[in-house]
């Protein structure tokens, strides 16, 4: 049928109108959508549990109108064991001839590790509007609000304003989007600039911290050369003024001593490195012994190993220091 019209009174039932017919008389009037100023337009609330509250509003789509004139509770199906999904609160028209009516109801996500929104009926005689998208975390036992994505006045269903108009939301909260996006990206700067400058200082502080200790070690370095000249000066001196038992008794002590001021001064010769933070000092004598000293416990704790040539440990010293910097304790072990 090419032309139709209406309405005209019938005689004897010669005509008769369907409702798509008396439908027909809001085309071009009314765009398909959901009235703006009626109630809260079917906006979606988190009640308790899994229940939420689907709020008074009235629609108009393919032909029909839905009105929800109460608060409409709705209960969600129950969330995953081990994956997540994203459930949607559907607004249905159904014209199927074994149906003819439209609801309100959950539409069920697929679970996923990454969730998508559920695929909506769309054609035919069945047509589905989300009011809003819902993530469902595995294992919860509650929806919350801030779980709900509110759809109703975006393209997928939007608001009918006026007659021959329709409103979207979508082009509004892409502005939003882009002036948020540009506040982020003014305070990402912000944050890069303030850590490179900490970066700056801290770098500035720790080299000049470690040319001061290589300062301090090669004053060290000088006045032990001079205190062991010393030494074994007198040494050869008492040598040969002694027995060969006491001699050797004075030698097995001398070494002892040897050792120790080596754990706790240094080598005379040989080479220093020092790790990039300052707390673990090598220094390798010419002979092949290696000494290391460690600081722990924010430097207030230095560990000094003495290894022979061979790599076995020959003796170690733990010095500990008060927070002044003070002396506390040293104490020395012989393998």
């Amino acid at each position: 049928m090419s032309v139709t019209y209406g309405f005209y009174n019938s005689l004897n039932g010669d005509r008769k109108y369907n409702a798509e017919q008396v439908s027909s008389l809001f085309d071009g009037l009314i765009i398909d959508g959901v009235f703006a100023s009626i109630g809260t337009a079917f906006a979606v609330k988190a009640t308790t549990g899994i229940t939420v509250n689907v709020g008074i509003g009235k629609a108009w789509f393919n032909h029909t109108w839905t009105l929800n004139d109460s608060i409409l509770p709705l209960e969600a199906p129950e969330a995953e064991v081990l994956l997540d999904r994203i459930d949607a609160v559907v607004l249905e028209v159904d014209a199927t001839e074994s149906v003819r009516a439209n609801s309100i109801k959950f539409v069920k996500g697929t679970p996923s590790s990454a969730p998508s929104n559920p695929t909506l009926t769309n054609e035919g005689t069945v047509h589905q509007y989300p009011l809003c998208y819902i993530y469902r975390k595995f294992g919860s036992s509650a929806i919350t609000q801030a779980d709900i994505t509110n759809m109703v006045g975006t393209e997928s269903t939007p608001f009918v304003t006026a007659m021959l108009q329709t409103i979207s939301l979508d082009e509004l909260l892409g502005q939003w989007q882009s002036e948020l996006d540009q506040f982020v990206d003014a305070r990402q700067d912000e944050v890069d600039q303030w850590i490179a400058s900490e970066e700056s200082d801290f770098t500035e502080w720790f080299d000049q911290m470690k040319a001061d200790l290589q300062a301090e070690q090669t004053l060290l370095d000088q006045w032990v050369a001079t205190e062991q000249a010393d030494f074994l000066a007198w040494y050869n001196q008492m040598k040969d003024q002694l027995g060969e038992d006491a001699a050797g008794n004075l030698q097995n002590q001398i070494n002892k001593d040897e050792i120790k001021r080596i754990l706790l001064v240094g080598f005379e010769d040989g080479t220093k490195e020092f790790s990039e933070d300052g707390t673990v000092i090598t220094s390798t004598a010419s002979d092949g012994r290696i000494l290391t000293k460690t600081f722990t416990n924010g430097f207030l704790t230095m560990t000094s190993v003495l290894k022979s040539a061979a790599g076995a440990e020959v003796a170690r010293a733990v010095k500990t220091f008060n927070a002044d910097g003070s002396l506390i304790s040293t104490v020395v072990t012989y393998s």
